[in-house]
């Protein structure tokens, strides 16, 4: 936003049936300026001196066609703001678990996978013809957690030779640590930010992740294009909302430390990628807003973040008081995911851009269209 342009905010802060409503002015305000509710109670008109604004509400207001009042305390001020009432009735109930960005429902039946950069075809069509949700990263982990016997534990067993055997067996059927879900042929598996296929189902793949634990080759959803009931295609800052929100609700914690995977040096386009960590604490994991910057209403999280050098953000992840969940991303990925965050930290209003030594920002969140 150019500081000589006139900029509105708006937030949904359905939890207290309100929204809240800011205005940054190029100059201070006069008698010229004036913010109207619009007739439909959909959207707020902002004049100031010469130039005229319209923003589009992340929800209709219950006040009605008004003249918004400008306190005695903000004449002569470059920011305005207001907290309108909501009209509740007219809310769309909205749906935490629709946050996952390409479920496997979501996929067609025999969609093909291509590169979304190029077009090329990655698994031609026809090749995949089921799609399945895997579960959470923590699957195996739990399955010793729901189990106070495993089957076929029916007696302690103290015979060592035979535990260990039992152990290999309940193994080999899901459960401990150490297991994992192989790639299957015709089965495309759908994670939070990436799709798995058998290598034998893809082609033209010269540099891939593949994952020799699961025999798997692993396709980052915002790079890939697919046919999908949402006709969209996820991005990175909507993928790794959707991986903020299902690690509160795994851990508890609000609280992450994305760092660059190592062996990805360098980005697709020639630019070397960022060698720094970022710290993001989840403050709003649902809100809507506008902008006059970015009119249309988003969907996102609310978050404080601040950038960490790699060993400050080691140091901490080995400290036994880490209140911090680890995420990781390909280097490239967290430049641009650093890039949207401050892209996003301008729309806000000036005063609410920090906290503290964080920043505050806004990472779009998936849902369905």
């Amino acid at each position: 936003m150019s500081s000589t342009d006139c900029n509105l905010y708006a937030e949904l802060l359905a939890n207290i049936r309100q929204i809240s409503l800011a205005a940054t002015l190029p100059s201070p305000c006069d008698a010229s300026t004036q913010v109207v509710v619009s007739a439909d109670c959909k959207s707020v008109v902002l004049k100031h001196r010469n130039s005229t604004h319209t923003l589009t509400l992340p929800a209709k207001t219950s006040l009605g066609p008004t003249v918004l009042p400008i306190q005695e305390k903000q004449s002569g001020s470059k920011s305005l703001e207001w907290r309108l009432p909501l009209d509740v009735a007219s809310l769309p109930v909205s749906n935490q678990a629709d946050c996952m960005p390409w479920s496997a429902t979501d996929l067609g039946t025999g969609s093909g996978v291509a590169c979304r950069r190029c077009g090329s075809d990655i698994v031609r069509p026809g090749s995949v013809t089921v799609w399945k949700d895997l579960p959470s990263e923590n699957w195996a982990e739990m399955m010793e957690f729901w189990h106070c016997h495993k089957p076929d534990h029916h007696h302690h067993d103290h015979d060592a030779k035979n535990g260990k055997a039992a152990e290999e067996n309940l193994a080999t059927r899901g459960y401990g640590a150490s297991s994992a879900i192989s790639a299957q042929k015709g089965v495309g598996f759908v994670d939070l930010t990436t799709l798995l296929f058998d290598e034998a189902d893809c082609e033209t793949v010269t540099v891939s992740f593949f994952n020799f634990r699961t025999s798997a080759v692993t396709l980052l959803k915002w790079q890939i294009s697919c046919n999908s009931s949402s006709g969209a295609a996820p991005d990175i800052p909507e993928c790794l909302a959707a991986t903020l929100i299902s690690t509160i609700s795994r851990s508890g914690s609000s609280k992450s430390l994305v760092m660059p995977i190592n062996d990805v040096v360098h980005g697709t386009d020639g630019q070397s990628s960022s060698e720094n960590a970022v710290h993001i604490w989840v403050i709003n994991s649902s809100i809507v807003y506008a902008s006059s910057a970015h009119p249309q209403c988003t969907p996102a999280i609310k978050l404080l973040y601040r950038p960490l050098s790699l060993q400050e953000a080691d140091k901490m992840l080995e400290a036994v008081t880490c209140d911090s969940q680890e995420i990781n991303l390909p280097a490239q990925a967290l430049n641009d995911v650093m890039r949207h965050l401050e892209h996003s930290n301008a729309l806000l209003p000036l005063k609410e851009r920090k906290f503290r030594e964080w920043n505050v920002g806004l990472l779009t969140r998936w849902e369905h269209r």
